[in-house]
């Protein structure tokens, strides 16, 4: 259970650190977007608010992404090296790769049912209740 919330939280400040780094992009939005989702999950799982259906469904959509962005030609991850398209692509590949195995982790680690409310409500006991 703390490794569980540890590594969780610890992916959740990655996350946040990946939209920050997201300003100067041009499609700057949507992913800042992608990432910060991806942090809200991270801590949730830390918390124990989520479920497996949507960690898998998470892993699922980032995926997914992640084969969408495959680069043309693999021309590496440093400016200068190639086409920047490529290199952009790759770039968010590798991003979209490392969210979509988080995912795969904290669902394969998740195991309990996310619990947003208690299963029996309480009920105050009568005061002459024998």
């Amino acid at each position: 259970m703390v490794f569980k919330q540890i590594i969780s939280i610890l992916m959740g400040i990655v996350f946040i650190v990946f939209a920050a780094l997201q300003y100067n992009d041009p499609d700057a939005a949507i992913w800042i977007a992608i990432y910060l989702l991806a942090a809200i999950f991270s801590f949730l799982v830390s918390f124990n608010r989520i479920s497996q259906v949507v960690l898998f469904s998470a892993f699922a959509a980032y995926a997914v992404g992640a084969v969408f962005f495959w680069p043309e030609k693999w021309e590496g991850l440093a400016i200068g090296g190639g086409d920047i398209k490529n290199i952009e692509e790759a770039r968010e590949f590798l991003g979209l790769a490392m969210t979509s195995a988080s995912m795969l982790t904290f669902a394969l680690l998740n195991r309990s049912k996310a619990r947003l409310h208690p299963r029996k409500p309480v009920y105050r006991q009568r005061k002459w209740a024998n």
